[in-house]
């Protein structure tokens, strides 16, 4: 390293001050080295320092009284800190080590094997997985906020398009439909054409044209949603897939308020929802769909649980690619567009259970 490289600040999680003393002595070895050692002899006061100081990596002693390295080192990965952590012992066991990476740490290193060498290659292969591991979840962070505009646009137009069909053609195929009616009325029947279709025939196609340009403008934007609210909007969706799979019975048990669901989110929720119980009426065999939707322990949780014939993990590809709908990647991938989490529990023979949860009070951007 060149001496004018910048100050490595290294956090030192050890309680026996023999080995700080021996760990600091390495260090100063390291040619050309520049670094900033704190020394705690706890996990409470480590956390306190990382509270109030950031550090670019922390060296922890497997043995810490009667503290357990692996438990702090899961503490400390879940609290501020953000920085790799070097697991350090005195004795070499292949399972703890393989324990200590699955925890997270950067690295294992016996202390009887310490020397100059082996320490700052360690650090620095550590802090070089952290950089790049920074500079990936940025990428992730970019992509996701991009792929939230994106889809943001993509529900603004649904919304334009369903808008132009209900409002305008919507409209006049209506007033066209009125127009034939009242001219059949006021022609009682008399002077049809011998040959070719009636008024009646006409007005009959008219009428379907109607009905399927309804259907249309839901599919891209139920305008109950912005109407009538998320709650609503729900029932709605329950109510329509009871009439068409009439042998399926639908449990609901709702227990959030409107002002529960980010306006953002509504649209997510109720595609979700929508596929859900388009999957398991079609493929699961069930006879019983219950799902609810309320908070649940610092998150909004949506469940639709079925009694059907579940599956196996390994068909979760297959079922990805089924046609009608976003399938089971979609819905993954649009709950955790939204900072959610998408849980997936079945077996063969026990049913299905798909699960999203987002945070409460967690800001959540775009639509759809």
């Amino acid at each position: 390293m060149k001496t004018d490289d910048p100050i490595i600040r290294i956090l030192l999680i050890e309680d026996d001050e023999d080995d700080y003393v021996i760990i600091r002595d390495i260090l100063s070895d390291i040619p050309k080295w520049r670094f900033q050692l704190d020394w705690v002899s706890s996990a409470h006061q480590a956390k306190e320092h990382l509270l109030s100081m950031d550090c670019d990596v922390c060296l922890l002693d497997y043995r810490l009284d009667n503290e357990d390295g692996i438990e702090v080192l899961k503490t400390l990965k879940k609290s501020e800190c953000k920085a790799p952590i070097i697991m350090l012992t005195g004795y070499g066991d292949h399972e703890i080590d393989m324990e200590a990476m699955k925890a997270g740490a950067a690295d294992y290193l016996e202390k009887g094997n310490l020397e100059p060498r082996v320490l700052e290659r360690s650090i620095r292969y550590a802090m070089d997985r952290a950089r790049a591991l920074n500079v990936i979840q940025k990428s992730e962070r970019g992509l996701r906020e991009l792929s939230s505009r994106l889809v943001e646009a993509q529900e603004r137009e649904r919304m334009r398009l369903a808008k132009e069909l209900h409002d305008s053609i919507g409209a006049n195929l209506a007033a066209i439909k009125y127009m034939l009616e009242a001219k059949q009325l006021q022609m009682g029947g008399e002077n049809e054409p011998p040959e070719g279709p009636t008024l009646e025939k006409i007005t009959d196609l008219l009428r379907e044209t109607i009905v399927e340009s309804q259907r249309i403008a839901t599919n891209l934007r139920p305008s109950i949603l912005d109407d009538m609210g998320i709650l609503a909007a729900i029932q709605w969706v329950v109510r329509k897939s009871q009439e068409v799979y009439s042998s399926i019975h639908i449990e609901t048990e709702i227990k959030i308020m409107e002002e529960d669901v980010p306006e953002s989110l509504k649209i997510i929720i109720l595609r979700i929802i929508q596929e859900a119980l388009n999957n398991a009426a079609k493929h699961s065999e069930a006879d019983t769909i219950h799902l609810s939707l309320e908070k649940d322990g610092g998150f909004l949780t949506l469940l639709v649980k079925d009694n059907g014939k579940g599956f196996h993990p390994e068909r979760l590809q297959t079922r990805n690619n089924l046609s009608g709908g976003m399938g089971l990647q979609g819905m993954r991938e649009r709950a955790e567009l939204y900072g959610g989490i998408f849980q997936i529990d079945t077996a063969e023979g026990k049913g299905c259970a798909l699960k999203a949860k987002w945070p409460l009070g967690k800001s959540v951007s775009g639509s759809d």
